[in-house]
C-alpha cells in the first residue's frame, strides 16, 4: 500500500524500491526478482526495467540506502555515547552489529561487488559517508580531529592510520558478518554483548596506546 501511495504521487523509483526493500525483507535474496518488485508496487513489470535497468540497478540503490541507514544509526549510537573515547568504540560496535542483524539482506548486499554498481554515484557517496564516520571513532580514539566525506583520500597520510581504521573495521565487520551468518558457534548467545562489549575496549586501548607511542 505504501508503494501504491506513492507511485499514485509521482515518485514511481521511490515506490519500486520501497517494494524491493519489503521483497528482500519477507523472501530474501535468493527469492528477490523485479517482477515481484513491480507487483507489490502496483505497476507494470517492465517499470523496474525503465528506471534501473536491472536487478544489478535496484540493487545498487537498496546498498546505498543501507549505507545512509548505518551512517545514521552511526551518528545516533555515537551522540548517545558523548565525549568519553571507550564508550564511543562500543557504540559503534553496536551500530554496526545491531545494522546487520536489523537489516539482513542489505548488509549482505552492500559489501557484494558482483551484486552492485561500484561506479554509482548514489552509491559512493553513501558508501563515503559511512566510512568517513568510522573513520573519524579512529582519528578521535588517535586524537586527531574529525574530517568530512570529501577530505577522506587526502587524510589517508598515514600508515599507522590506515592500519587503526583496518584493525577497527575487520573487528565490527567481521563480527557481525560471522554473528549474521551463524558462524560463531562457540559464543553462547547470552555472552555476544559482553564478549562485543570486552573486545572493543581492548581494541580502543590498544588503538590509543599506539597513537600515544607514535608521538
Amino acid at each position: 500500500m505504501k508503494a501504491k501511495t506513492a507511485y499514485h504521487h509521482g515518485d514511481l523509483k521511490e515506490a519500486l524500491l520501497d517494494a524491493a526493500e519489503a521483497v528482500l525483507r519477507d523472501n530474501g535474496l535468493q527469492g528477490f526478482t523485479l517482477r515481484e518488485c513491480a507487483r507489490r508496487a502496483g505497476v507494470s513489470h517492465a517499470a523496474p526495467k525503465h528506471h534501473f535497468d536491472d536487478v544489478r540497478g535496484v540493487l545498487t540503490e537498496i546498498a546505498a540506502r543501507g549505507f545512509r541507514q548505518l551512517s545514521r544509526r552511526l551518528r545516533s549510537k555515537l551522540r548517545a555515547a558523548g565525549d568519553d573515547l571507550e564508550a564511543q568504540f562500543i557504540a559503534t560496535t553496536d551500530a554496526y552489529v545491531g545494522f546487520a542483524e536489523a537489516h539482513p539482506e542489505h548488509f549482505r548486499i552492500m559489501f557484494r561487488c558482483d551484486l552492485v554498481n561500484l561506479d554509482s554515484p548514489n552509491l559512493t557517496v553513501a558508501a563515503r559517508e559511512t566510512f568517513t564516520e568510522l573513520t573519524n571513532v579512529i582519528r578521535r580514539q588517535r586524537g586527531e580531529a574529525d574530517i568530512a566525506p570529501e577530505s577522506l583520500d587526502g587524510a589517508m597520510t598515514s600508515t599507522q592510520l590506515i592500519n587503526d581504521i583496518l584493525i577497527g573495521w575487520c573487528h565490527i565487520h567481521g563480527y557481525a558478518h560471522l554473528k549474521l551468518e551463524g558462524q560463531l558457534p562457540m559464543v553462547p548467545k547470552a555472552l555476544h554483548k559482553e564478549l562485543l562489549i570486552t573486545a572493543s575496549r581492548r581494541l580502543g586501548r590498544m588503538i590509543r596506546s599506539g597513537a600515544t607511542n607514535e608521538g
